[in-house]
């Protein structure tokens, strides 16, 4: 069975487990109250808060993208509190959405376009991204942004485990996370390594995707590229090493809606909310000193 079929019949459950448990998340904030909306159904609260961050955001706009930029991408005021925690953080969450952003262009690109081309031409463009100009540049920038996920493990491990700031809890659910963070990280590089030393699994297309001929972009995959003379004499099962990180990815994603990991989709509303919170303390007051 080829590796596609393989992997969407683990994807698309995951997905569904994974939308189920973000509905059930929801579905508990919603049990709240919302002002003006106080006994309407979960859904219609869901509908008013929409509507209500809709116009919000229509009124103004240009204070949005600010609070975006400076509180949501960058984390300004986490970097005030702690520089060491600003890196460790920005890196885990900056790294899994540039590097997500750039496997799914990847995958779409070499693994769909470029077969659709052969009956389509107007899909012809996709080689580009399968052994063309642009081919480097993904392997490079993949390679990067998960190297910043790796370092902002690593840093996030050594406060927790090594310098133990006394205000700091660990629990039992942050060892985890940060040891599944780690192992597929390695696993990711390992699998690469292993990819670059030996180019018959190239040629024989074990893993998913479809890989540039062997030597023609090795470098860019840097860390891979120095790890590969290690795995040159070692012989191992090379689908075995795909389901070994790939099932574990998909287990990651399922525990992200029931996990700490959640507040990567929550705290970018919890920040408008707080944001918008204080400019209308301002205005107010501002307001109250003019009169």
């Amino acid at each position: 069975m080829e590796k596609h079929v393989i992997f969407y019949m683990m994807f698309i459950p995951s997905v569904i487990l994974f939308l189920g448990g973000m509905v059930l998340r929801l579905s508990i904030y919603l049990q709240g109250t919302v002002k003006g909306a106080e006994d309407a159904t979960a859904g219609r609260k869901m509908l008013v808060l929409l509507g209500r961050a809709w116009g919000a955001f229509r009124a103004r706009p240009v204070w949005y993208a600010k609070v975006l930029v400076q509180d949501v991408i960058f984390h300004r005021k986490l970097l005030r509190q702690s520089f060491y925690r600003w890196l460790a953080h920005t890196l885990l969450v900056f790294g899994f959405v540039a590097t997500f952003a750039v496997d799914m262009v990847k995958g779409f690109t070499t693994g769909y376009l470029a077969e659709w081309s052969r009956s389509i031409p107007a899909f012809s463009f996709a080689h580009a991204f399968e052994t063309g100009g642009v081919r480097p540049y993904l392997d490079f920038f993949l390679e990067f942004f998960s190297f910043l996920i790796l370092v902002g493990c690593v840093l996030a491990m050594t406060r927790r485990f090594i310098l133990r700031p006394s205000q700091l809890r660990t629990e039992e659910e942050d060892v985890v996370t940060l040891l599944f963070i780690l192992f597929l990280e390695v696993s990711g590089f390992f699998i690469e390594a292993y990819r670059i030393a030996h180019p018959e699994v190239t040629a024989a297309r074990v893993y998913m995707a479809n890989f540039t001929p062997e030597s023609a972009n090795n470098a860019c995959s840097f860390v891979g590229y120095v790890l590969s003379p290690f795995l040159r004499n070692i012989t191992l099962n090379a689908n075995l090493l795909w389901y070994l990180h790939v099932v574990p990815s998909l287990v990651w994603f399922v525990y992200i809606p029931h996990s700490k990991l959640l507040h990567i989709f929550t705290s970018s509303v919890t920040v408008f909310i707080d944001r918008s919170g204080g400019a209308a303390r301002e205005g107010a007051g501002a307001a109250k000193t003019s009169a």
